[in-house]
């Protein structure tokens, strides 16, 4: 291309930088004689750059998810074919592979499983701070031992009317 076909902007404190690509052959700087944006409609761009359009966004989802379909696919051909294949020894690698793959009853079972643990661990949970525990222990123990006194004078005052019949 010769010289005159090529638009070169030489911005201010330009001049050096432009000569010496001048002199490499470099030309640059070839700048757009537009006004800047500036203001909202610069905010307005940016926002609208920063997130991609929908359908763009979902062809490359979709076009990810095939790719990776196939990465996947080809792994467990592999898998099946070092399981399937001796080794130089003749020894065949042992692999733990679930063939039927997950049954929904079991995702089922271990949900309830799940569900269990953490209800004994609110449970468990149920004081913040160690002293609330010791005092929730100290107030059951003086309950337990209100409880064996009334008992004991329930039974000696059955003994004082000879009501008591223990047999």
């Amino acid at each position: 291309k010769q010289w005159y076909q090529r638009r070169v902007a030489i911005t201010a404190g330009g001049l050096t930088n432009f000569m010496i690509a001048a002199k490499m052959g470099i030309f640059h700087q070839i700048c757009d004689f537009t006004k800047p944006l500036m203001g909202t409609k610069k905010w307005a761009q940016l926002y609208a750059s920063r997130y991609p359009n929908e359908s763009e966004l979902r062809e490359e989802c979709e076009r990810y998810m095939t790719e990776f379909d196939e990465r996947e696919q080809i792994k467990i051909q592999r898998e099946k074919e070092m399981a399937e294949t001796p080794d130089e020894e003749g020894w065949i690698t042992v692999t733990k592979s679930n063939k039927f793959g997950a049954s929904s009853e079991s995702a089922q079972e271990k949900k309830k499983v799940y569900d269990k643990k953490m209800e004994k661990r609110k449970k468990a949970m149920l004081h913040l701070y160690s002293f609330q525990d010791r005092e929730k222990r100290k107030e059951s123990l003086a309950l337990l031992k209100q409880k064996f006194q009334e008992d004991k004078a329930k039974i000696a005052q059955m003994k004082s009317a000879r009501k008591f019949k223990p047999y």
